[in-house]
């Protein structure tokens, strides 16, 4: 196992929010190898009064840590929200280093003063608030993230890069020059079959639940994408996958995969 921190994100293992508790994904993860863990968090569904309670114990008998917690989301007029602020008191609890936030506000100015509360809720935590752009949310392009993470400039913020949402948003990985290092906390890592944007709503929706693989079995130039980035950064290896959930229904062996053809990929580099 590399010393860099990858983590399982709680993404894999269906193609919405996923099935199993968040306790179970810390210890299918550590049985799958990983170091870390991406948890999806939310209050009063998936999350109940003593769901910390029980990741803490699961955290404490594997030794993980938890890289993300998910997922914030921005929406119009509707900011701030009592459960935003109880995403990121839980990923403290719980010594998250990020959370990870998207958004569906297509007002510039109001996305800025909801992440600048994000942000400082995320301090507070002793976390990075990171905002992800991807083609199906208001914040769809690199330029849209970075000018609300630029316009907000809280040494709290931070941006998430996903290959999957930048290549299918028709950028080139020599963007990520872009942006500072110091708006980088980690990065999620994926591949696709083929390259290109996607314009159509429901195409691009269904690939990114369903199209994608492992680090280095598809087409993206993803040794592009690691030279622009911080040199071991953290990794979140979010693999919404179709066909790995059919040819490998058990999450254990799903998730063992996907890190063994990850590691390949990296010691390849």
């Amino acid at each position: 196992m590399t010393d860099r921190l990858i983590a399982l994100a709680s993404g894999v293992h269906d193609g919405r929010p996923p099935v199993l508790s968040p306790e179970d994904m810390v210890y299918v993860a550590a049985e799958a190898g990983y170091n870390s863990v991406g948890l999806w968090v939310e209050p009063g569904q998936n999350w109940q009064a003593d769901t910390t309670r029980k990741v803490r114990r699961a955290l404490d008998d594997t030794g993980l840590t938890v890289l993300d917690v998910e997922v914030i989301w921005l929406q119009p007029g509707a900011n701030p929200d009592p459960d935003h602020q109880r995403i990121i008191e839980i990923g403290g609890d719980l010594g998250a280093r990020n959370c990870l936030i998207v958004s569906s506000d297509p007002d510039l100015e109001a996305n800025k003063r909801g992440y600048e509360i994000l942000c400082q809720h995320a301090e507070r935590a002793g976390m990075r608030a990171c905002l992800e752009y991807l083609g199906i949310t208001a914040i769809k392009t690199l330029d849209d993230a970075l000018a609300v993470v630029e316009g907000v400039d809280h040494p709290a913020g931070g941006i998430l890069v996903d290959p999957f949402h930048h290549e299918r948003m028709g950028h080139e990985p020599s963007r990520l020059a872009e942006i500072a290092p110091r708006w980088i906390s980690y990065a999620q890592m994926c591949d696709v079959p083929e390259r290109g944007a996607i314009t159509d709503y429901d195409a691009y929706l269904v690939d990114a639940l369903d199209g994608r693989l492992a680090p280095g079995e598809g087409a993206l130039p993803l040794n592009e994408y690691l030279a622009l980035l911080p040199d071991e950064l953290p990794l979140s290896l979010e693999i919404r996958s179709l066909h790995y959930r059919e040819h490998y229904p058990d999450p254990v062996e799903r998730a063992r995969v996907i890190l063994d053809r990850t590691l390949a990929f990296l010691d390849t580099q």
